[in-house]
């Protein structure tokens, strides 16, 4: 099983972000996936110009960077980790450029999903390509869940206009506490890092989240009251 990591967070390798994914992974590779994490950040990844010349050329985009690799290693992976900080309540703007260069993976010609709802068809390049099954990773210097909404939506109506599924999703509210060197919060911050290693065995075992972990990954690390006298005091 190969599991791949999309980190769309500007702060690559020193980011929030990646503190969640990497205990996700290496939760993964424990348990016999093979694993690989992309930074977006490190990427040349250029805005699709909505020329639709890949719909001439069976799927083939004309632009000429990363994306060339990327493409591949997205289909090419049996779970696909997509990781972003909130970013103005959605996902980062380079994981957003990488979601609107998949537009390759269709053609112009509509079907009709499970849904009832319209969907383009697979690019001859690709159609007989198994897509990936999707993992949701964000986090967010807010307090309250509901800030994830829109990341929720628009990953679960991505994947249904590929064909794929979401089988995961891990939203972490008072995300800024996850790199804190605040001593007395780090036995919190080491129990959810546990807790997101767990979660990356039961993706590669059980394509889902065990019920109980589930509901332990959405405890916050200490009250929104206590959580915003900590950030004020700290800003």
């Amino acid at each position: 099983m190969k599991v791949t990591a999309f980190n769309g967070s500007p702060r690559g390798p020193e980011g929030n972000t990646e503190v969640m994914v990497r205990s996700l992974l290496n939760g993964a590779a424990d348990s016999g996936a093979e694993v690989e994490n992309i930074f977006l950040s490190q990427m040349t990844i250029n805005h699709c110009r909505g020329c639709r010349k890949c719909v001439g050329l069976g799927g083939q985009c004309v632009i000429q960077d990363d994306m060339q690799i990327l493409i591949h290693k997205y289909i090419g992976s049996d779970i696909a980790v997509i990781a972003t900080p909130l970013m103005i309540d959605n996902i980062s703007g380079m994981l957003k450029v990488f979601f609107d260069r998949t537009f390759c993976l269709g053609n112009l010609r509509l079907e009709k999903d499970e849904t009832g709802d319209c969907r383009r068809s697979r690019s001859k390049l690709f159609e007989h390509c198994v897509m990936p099954k999707i993992v949701v990773m964000a986090n967010s210097g807010y307090p309250e869940r509901g800030n994830f909404l829109a990341i929720k939506q628009l990953m679960n109506r991505t994947a249904r206009n590929f064909g794929m599924k979401v089988i995961a999703e891990i939203y972490k509210s008072q995300g800024v506490l996850l790199s804190t060197g605040i001593k007395r919060l780090r036995p919190k911050i080491e129990e959810y890092s546990k807790l997101l290693y767990r979660a990356g065995e039961e993706i590669v075992k059980y394509s889902k989240l065990l019920p109980e972990t589930e509901t332990a990954l959405t405890e916050d690390f200490m009250s929104n009251e206590d959580y915003y006298r900590l950030i004020n005091m700290l800003n």
